[in-house]
């Protein structure tokens, strides 16, 4: 579009046509004659020849409207000396300081003679500018909407090169979406339970029964439809990996049996930062016009994010600030930051980009210019998108100065930890990249300022678990610390348990199921040589598939023991999409370039059901109603060790943690409020750290306390609430007992004298013995010992009061409700662009000052609190 003839003949746009719009001065913009561009998209004929160009304004950067009605443009561009603007059907601008320079950004506002939505633009630098170079069109690094020629579907490969625009967005799309009055749920760091999924592989699968499956399967309003699932599972935060627009066809290989294309499945190499990704879209709906379409991702992606919002599940996304996707493989045929201000944007080593990320190019994120970039295009996704974190891709790299040296205080981590406009904002760290050992900064990546705001992916978390579980000797000290919320890491720097993202899999390496299924990485189909050799799994005796009973029970016995760590230790835990139900990708760890093996299958979940699924949400649903014994700030724990011996190697472990009464004459039969806290407790030298813990309100458990009403068998025993409500000080607080035996022999575990212990959790049982879903039926346990199986783990519990006692799940109350959340959100995906759009202009209403529960008038005391008369205001200003 950038060399074609103009299809506006008529406009005959030149420099005495088009005067500024200030005072004509010799430094205004000139016209370049040379460059004419198409005008693809069908527009009205203007009703005026003229276009006027101003100054401009050096914020916002990129595209945005101006108060007089035009358009303002601004770039980022240290060092650089010329530039130029060129907008689809338009000559260049040519731009000159000072005039349309402000420190180091190129700035310009531009008014049309015709509608300029959807419109194509690009920028000329330095030689590229002045003609004295071959052109290079430079993408808009902060472009708010793209249009991705060369790629209308996924990983379509005709003949054309990805060659992505930057386009003049539809503004109504980033300033007019209907929020509905639809807030944030705003939780703490501590109470989330995250799942970390894939939007094009959580719907794409065609068993997911996606309504208009060819238009929304892996698709932003795909996502919205299985919202219902995750309130079945219980989390309350998806970590969506990359989202930011990426060149999926980024990827030359072929799969060496089938031939098809692989892809760049993942997307961790970002083409432009501020634009949702296109092949997320469902473009072409119904009554959505062409600059619609190209303006779909936008509206898609926020209507995602209000209805998780809406249902209380949180947004947290995995963004690539350590490198970009600019150049891949060799590609030349688009242009950003690399022709912009390559040393600014990029490290540099003798001339050469240098790589800290296994990909190449990785950007100079302390700089000043880059830093800035990455602050204002992270702001854009906190406020106008309306995100509630960031996982910061191979963050290590994020805190290397010009040198390539770490810093221990980088200047790009203190701006976003002290940013207030991300101030309600998770943010978590990889704390590593590919340079090793200096890019290993598990438990040393800085938390931001005094209070700390980086919380991390606890890497050692992952092969301690790993280790312990599959029966590794002398791990043990090792897993308790684990357990504990690795105060080892967190404790010395101010950060606590919630600080440490726990995890057994995430999206790159095996999945849970292949963890006990593969010793050894099965990646050929990739066809190249990449994934992690050193996966810390055990195949449980058989490589690979297999029909063997004994071992497919043991592999599902593992599976189990996993998910009781991740969801009974304290931290924050992190659940990958998929391992509900034990998807399986045969054995590849390191899927980047794989699209089906990805799917998330619907029908084996559905298979699961009653199986693995249902262990964990109930695992979920344990950790909620009984949150503050794992979802804690800091490392005060009550916490009772009651295995025999550190010192024997043999991977047994067993602990009771314990729910302490309030210091009160009574304990109230109803839970106290979400977030309220009871006195805390100095931890003792040398021993486990402890805290008192108070009960979570049921709107915030994933679970219910069973009724209050009359008389209950608990267990066998007959049990009555008193008519007051409330239990007697003599009564014991409930407490878990929790109890792993990694290792091939039976093992008994100890039960204390002097209370009831009934089982939750048998991970040697088969489903559905495996769980109790409450604890009025669970099932007393007799004797001083349990006898554990080899490779087991057991959870009971110990309790006085009723009031203790949970429901972990009301199925029929659940089944109806997440029956109407599915057609409710059917229906808001099939809605069109347009319907998304408020009329107003707005994304809000304007409240009348003065209305009850409204801004209230300031004291009569305040000098200017009173409205003055007109002949007042008329003497005040004589007087001055």
């Amino acid at each position: 579009w950038l060399k074609a003839t103009s299809v506006f003949e008529g406009l005959a746009l030149h420099h005495a046509a088009t005067p500024p719009l200030g005072p004509a001065r010799a430094s205004s913009a000139e016209f370049l004659p040379a460059r004419r561009a198409a005008m693809t998209p069908s527009k009205v004929a203007p009703s005026s020849t003229k276009m006027r160009v101003g100054p401009g304004k050096p914020f916002p950067y990129g595209c945005s409207q101006a108060p007089g009605g035009g358009l303002n443009f601004s770039l980022l561009a240290p060092g650089s000396e010329d530039a130029a603007l060129l907008i689809e059907g338009c000559q260049a601008l040519r731009l000159s300081a000072p005039r349309h320079r402000t420190g180091v950004a190129w700035h310009v506002e531009v008014i049309l003679p015709f509608s300029a939505t959807g419109l194509r633009y690009a920028w000329l630098i330095d030689g590229s500018a002045a003609g004295t170079e071959a052109e290079k069109y430079i993408v808009d690094p902060c472009a708010r909407v793209l249009d991705s020629r060369g790629a209308e579907a996924w990983n379509l490969r005709t003949g054309k090169k990805y060659s992505p625009s930057a386009v003049i967005p539809d503004f109504r799309s980033l300033t007019a979406f209907d929020w509905e009055d639809v807030e944030a749920p705003g939780l703490e760091l501590k109470d989330l339970i995250i799942y970390e999924a894939h939007v094009r592989g959580f719907t794409r699968h065609p068993d997911s029964g996606v309504e208009r499956w060819d238009a929304q399967a892996g698709t932003f309003l795909g996502f919205i439809q299985k919202i219902p699932h995750l309130l079945r599972l219980g989390v309350n935060c998806v970590e969506l990996l990359p989202i930011f627009e990426f060149d999926e066809t980024a990827c030359p290989r072929t799969h060496p049996t089938s031939g098809e294309h692989l892809c760049n499945y993942w997307g961790y190499s970002t083409v432009s930062f501020y634009v949702p990704m296109q092949r997320f879209s469902a473009r072409l709906r119904k009554n959505d016009n062409q600059v619609a379409q190209v303006c779909a991702a936008v509206v898609e992606f926020k209507t995602l994010v209000r209805e998780l919002h809406r249902h209380g599940i949180e947004v947290i996304l995995d963004v690539v600030f350590n490198h970009t996707g600019e150049g891949a493989w060799g590609e030349s045929n688009w242009h950003s930051l690399s022709a912009i201000a390559d040393s600014h944007y990029y490290l540099m080593s003798n001339g050469y980009h240098t790589n800290y990320t296994g990909c190449g190019n990785t950007v100079n994120a302390n700089n000043p210019t880059c830093a800035e970039w990455i602050c204002d295009c992270l702001r854009y996704w906190a406020v106008e998108m309306r995100v509630d974190g960031f996982r910061f891709d191979l963050a290590a790299s994020l805190c290397r100065g010009s040198d390539g040296k770490i810093l221990q205080e980088p200047p790009l981590v203190s701006r976003i930890a002290n940013d207030p406009y991300m101030a309600h904002c998770k943010l978590i760290s990889e704390p590593w990249d590919c340079s090793w050992e200096d890019g290993y900064l598990v438990g040393k990546f800085p938390a931001g300022g005094e209070k700390p705001r980086f919380a991390e992916w606890n890497g050692k978390f992952r092969d301690t678990v790993r280790r312990f579980i599959k029966g590794d000797q002398g791990t043990k000290g090792d897993f308790a610390t684990r357990l504990c919320g690795s105060a080892d890491l967190y404790e010395e720097n101010g950060r606590g348990p919630c600080h440490s993202v726990n995890f057994i899999t995430a999206h790159d390496g095996f999945t849970l199921r292949d963890l006990v299924s593969y010793h050894k990485k099965v990646n050929a189909e990739n066809a190249e040589e990449s994934g992690e050799d050193n996966n810390i799994s055990w195949n449980c005796g058989i490589e690979g598939p297999t029909k063997d009973e004994e071992v497919l029970d043991l592999r599902a016995r593992q599976v189990r023991n996993f998910m009781v760590a991740l969801f009974l230790s304290a931290g924050t835990p992190m659940l990958l999409a998929g391992d509900e139900y034990g998807r399986s990708q045969s054995g590849n760890n390191n899927t980047w370039c794989q699209d089906a093996r990805n799917w998330f299958s619907w029908s084996d979940c559905l298979a699961e059901e009653e199986g693995l699924f249902r262990f964990c949400r109930f695992l979920i649903s344990i950790r909620r109603c009984h949150s503050q014994l794992f979802a804690s700030e800091d490392f005060k724990r009550h916490i009772e060790w009651t295995h025999d011996s550190w010192e024997d190697p043999y991977n047994f472990i067993s602990f009771i943690l314990t729910v302490p009464r309030p210091k009160a004459l009574s304990v109230p039969s109803t839970p106290a409020a979400s977030g309220s806290q009871a006195s805390r407790e100095p931890s003792e030298a040398g021993t486990p750290h402890r805290a008192p813990i108070t009960p979570v309100a049921r709107s915030d458990a994933g679970g219910s306390r069973l009724s209050d009403a009359g008389a209950s068998t608990i267990g066998g025993r007959s049990s009555r609430r008193s008519s007051a409500g409330t239990a007697s000080v003599s009564s014991k607080p409930p407490s878990l007992l929790v109890a792993f035996n990694a290792g091939h022999e039976p093992h008994p575990c100890a039960l204390p004298p002097g209370r009831e212990w009934y089982r939750l959790i048998d991970t040697h049982l088969a489903a559905p013995l495996d769980i109790c879903d409450s604890d009025e039926s669970a099932q007393l346990i007799t004797g001083d010992s349990y006898l554990m199986t080899p490779y087991s783990c057991i959870v009971l519990k110990s309790y006085d009061d009723p009031a203790d006692a949970y429901l972990y799940g009301d199925i029929e109350l659940e089944c109806s409700r997440v029956q109407e959340a599915e057609e409710e959100l059917r229906r808001i995906a099939l809605r069109s662009v347009q319907d998304e759009l408020v009329t107003r202009g707005t994304d809000y209403e304007y409240n009348e000052v003065g209305s009850e529960g409204q801004c209230r008038p300031l004291s009569s005391s305040v000098p200017w609190s009173r409205a003055a008369s007109p002949q007042e205001l008329s003497d005040q200003a004589l007087g001055a």
